[in-house]
């Protein structure tokens, strides 16, 4: 690995043992944001398989009381009855906060259904489809609000990812090379220093 390109003095190496410090205290950090994310992520990614599950579940019982109604009344008249069949959903986005990272939360209310269709020409599965479709639209909704959750948290755990390596695999031990070369060079010095000042001193006692 290459070291930095900094001159091997004392006030060098002070500077990068304090920053190989910070180093080391963000890679701590970023370990604990980590482990966060990915614990969080796994109970979300579980809530959404959940909710998928409850979504298809909804969808598929809804599509049989509507077959059931086509095959009673005939397309025509459920299609009619369909249109006049209306519910709204308000809904306000609001964020929620994890280890920094804003999660979209989704306020939403159902507005009640209220059917429009009299009685005559309708039947029980018409019904029954109309309210499994109801029911399946709040599950959609909190599927989309966890999906996306979870698509936010996926995005900040590879950047954190992406970080923890740099600092792990490259950034630390760039620093700590550096630091341990420049500490021989130091000690070389020194040696040599030592090593000039004895010789100056053999010298000048032999021609005194």
């Amino acid at each position: 690995m290459a070291l930095l390109d900094v001159p091997p003095t004392k006030a060098n190496l002070l500077e990068l043992k304090d920053q190989l410090a910070i180093a080391k205290s963000g890679y701590e950090l970023l370990e604990e944001k980590r482990e966060v994310l990915v614990s969080e992520l796994l109970n979300i990614i579980d809530d959404a398989e959940a909710f998928r599950r409850e979504v298809t579940e909804r969808l598929a019982a809804a599509f049989v009381s509507l077959g059931e109604a086509i095959t009673r009344l005939g397309a025509e008249q459920v299609e009619r009855a369909a249109l006049a069949c209306t519910t709204e959903a308000h809904i306000t986005l609001r964020e929620r906060s994890i280890m920094g990272v804003p999660i979209p939360l989704m306020e939403r209310k159902l507005l009640e259904l209220e059917p429009q269709f009299g009685l005559l020409g309708t039947s029980f599965s018409l019904d029954e489809a109309l309210r499994r479709f109801y029911d399946a639209l709040e599950r959609i909704l909190r599927l989309a609000e966890t999906e996306r959750a979870a698509w936010h948290l996926a995005i900040e755990l590879k950047k954190t990812q992406r970080r923890v390596s740099a600092l792990e695999y490259i950034f630390i031990p760039q620093y700590e090379e550096t630091i341990h070369y420049i500490e021989a060079r130091l000690e070389e010095v020194e040696r040599e220093t030592i090593f000039q000042m004895k010789l100056l001193k053999n010298r000048s006692a032999k021609g005194g």
